[in-house]
């Protein structure tokens, strides 16, 4: 959850702080603010978020007004809405509107960070996004993403290839099992196929990402996370 990106709009300055306290106690920090619609609309082109959080009332225009330009907006018209409000009358024309879900604006933060979760569950499952750690692996652009951005985009059977070590870590996989299943075929006995795509798996990972795929001598290779040494006082 904490990878996702936020675009919350709202012009009043006590409610961003609060969000600000409820947003760090969850872990969530790729989070943009606008107060204006103008200014949210300018935004979501240029930070493309997950998910917006979007109040009713603004200055400029209503919150149904933005929402209704966002969902006219090719790029950003699958982006999920919640739209902060408390009446059922509301709610009515946020369904119009093209909002997905309403939050009420409460002093208590579990509403809004029990809906995002499901907000980023759902993209999660549509996107077919696999996270181990630091690292998650988007199916649908073959995007890997890693401590917070991406970092490559890589070809269809470079991607199969990390996905199955990252999703089968820290169980080794047979060099036989990589390559049917990257191939789609039963690996020739001599063929040296394999290495080579695992060594062009690494040239286009980050080094420390990289190193994290190791062999195994007489079977074939893992996906390992480094783990931190234990104080010196715990056994």
């Amino acid at each position: 959850m904490t990878e996702r990106r936020l675009l919350v709009v709202d012009d009043e300055p006590s409610w961003i702080e609060l969000l600000k306290v409820w947003f760090e106690m969850a872990g969530i920090k790729n989070v943009e603010y606008a107060m204006t619609g103008a200014k949210a609309l300018e935004m979501a082109v240029q930070v493309h978020p997950d998910c917006f959080v979007l109040d009713l009332v603004l200055p400029d225009q209503s919150g149904l007004e933005v929402c209704q330009k966002l969902r006219a907006m090719p790029d950003l018209c699958r982006v999920p809405v919640i739209l902060l409000t408390a009446h059922k009358s509301e709610r009515v024309l946020g369904l119009q509107s093209g909002a997905d879900y309403f939050v009420g604006k409460t002093g208590q933060p579990h509403e809004l960070l029990a809906t995002l979760e499901a907000v980023f569950r759902r993209l999660d499952k549509e996107e077919g996004l696999l996270t181990r750690d630091d690292l998650s692996l988007r199916s649908y652009d073959r995007e890997v993403l890693w401590k917070g951005g991406r970092v490559t985009v890589l070809s269809p059977k470079m991607f199969v290839l990390l996905h199955v070590l990252v999703e089968r870590s820290p169980t080794p996989v047979s060099r036989a099992d990589l390559f049917r299943l990257v191939e789609g075929s039963e690996a020739p006995g001599l063929s040296r196929a394999l290495d080579v795509m695992l060594n062009r798996l690494r040239k286009a990972l980050p080094e420390e990402l990289a190193g994290r795929i190791v062999n195994v001598k007489n079977f074939g290779y893992v996906y390992l996370i480094p783990q931190p040494p234990k104080p010196l006082n715990q056994p």
